[in-house]
Parts: C-alpha cells; sequence; structure tokens
C-alpha cells in the first residue's frame, strides 16, 4: 500500500511539474506570435509610409508647377509680411511649399522611427534620419535659392540639383531609392507570405 502511495505521489508531482512546463511553453508561444505579428504590422506600416514619402519627394521635386500653387505661396509671404518679394524667384519655394502641404504624411512616417528601433537595431535609425536630412535640404536649399541673389554659381548649381529634378534617376532619385530599398530588404522577409500576385488582364 506504502508503495503506491509513493508512486502516486511521483506521478502527482510530475504532473504538476508537466502542467507547468505545458503552461510556460504555451505562455512563451502565445509571446512569440503576438510580438511576431506586432513586428509584421509594423514592418508593413513602415514599408507604406516610406513609399508615400519617396512619392512626397518625387513630387515636391517636380519642375512642372500650377499656377494654384504660386498663388499659394505669394499668399503665405504677404501674410508673413515679408519686406521684398521676389515673383521671378517663387518657383524656387514650390519643393519647400509641396513638402510643408505634406508634414502630416511625413510626421506619420517619422514617428515611427521609435517603435522601429524595438524590434531591430540602431541602423534602422540611420535610415530614417537619412530621409528626414533629405527633406530637411530640399526645404533649406529651396529657400536659400528664393531668398540669396549673391549665391556663388558653385552653390546655385548644386542646390538646384537638389531641389529639382534634373533628369530620370538622376542622385537624389538614386538615394531615396537605395533607402526605399533597404527597407525592403529588411522588411519585406517578415510579410512576403502575404503577398499575392497581381493578375492582369489581357
Amino acid at each position: 500500500m506504502e508503495y503506491f502511495n509513493i508512486i502516486s505521489n511521483i506521478i502527482s508531482s510530475l504532473s504538476s511539474i508537466i502542467v507547468v512546463v505545458i503552461a510556460i511553453i504555451a505562455l512563451n508561444t502565445w509571446k512569440r506570435e503576438f510580438v511576431g505579428k506586432k513586428k509584421i504590422d509594423l514592418a508593413c506600416e513602415i514599408m507604406e509610409k516610406a513609399c508615400n514619402v519617396q512619392d512626397i519627394i518625387i513630387g515636391a521635386r517636380s519642375q512642372l508647377s500650377f499656377s494654384t500653387e504660386t498663388d499659394k505661396i505669394l499668399e503665405e509671404l504677404n501674410k508673413q509680411e515679408t519686406k521684398a518679394i521676389y515673383t521671378d524667384k517663387i518657383h524656387f519655394l514650390l519643393p519647400k511649399y509641396r513638402i510643408q502641404q505634406n508634414l502630416n504624411t511625413i510626421n506619420d512616417f517619422l514617428k515611427l522611427k521609435n517603435k522601429a528601433q524595438l524590434y531591430w537595431n540602431k541602423d534602422v535609425i540611420k535610415s530614417f534620419n537619412e530621409i528626414n536630412e533629405l527633406l530637411n535640404k530640399i526645404c533649406f536649399y529651396s529657400l536659400d535659392l528664393y531668398i540669396d541673389k549673391n549665391l556663388p554659381k558653385k552653390y546655385l548649381d548644386e542646390y538646384k540639383k537638389i531641389v529639382f529634378e534634373q533628369y530620370e534617376n538622376d542622385d537624389v532619385s538614386l538615394k531615396v531609392q537605395k533607402i526605399i530599398d533597404e527597407f525592403k530588404l529588411n522588411l519585406e522577409p517578415l510579410y512576403k507570405d502575404r503577398l499575392d500576385s497581381w493578375k492582369k488582364i489581357k
């Protein structure tokens, strides 16, 4: 009888241990799935918003302009009671104006930087910062081209190359594409199984 009690106690103890082990494994599995889903969702969001910012940069640097844009810029300059308004140089302000019109979309992307570093190393921050630095450079150079009447030709040409698209796949466009490709390289493997082929009508 005592022998059976010992066996029963051992089995009971083992059962308790097994239950605890299963509970721990289940909890860890759930945590991995939960964290994994959040990481995948964040990867999709970063990729989507990075492409949105790329489109904004392409649009901002376009040399095509509309009279409504220049009218809006003139209106803003008049509100600021600017001492001098250079109507012949208004077009230089177009890239800055276009970027400012899309600040909410840009900031939505940049805000993801802090979330991103929870899942990836500090290199991901560099990619966000590179986009931000490029946007700031376009805005600063856009303003300089407008206000500085004595800008040396060397800088004049350099600034124009940054502010306006010079040709298809110019240096700035290639730099932006490289950053987007870097995001894609690191993020796409996480959500690739969600991608379906897009069928075209023949």
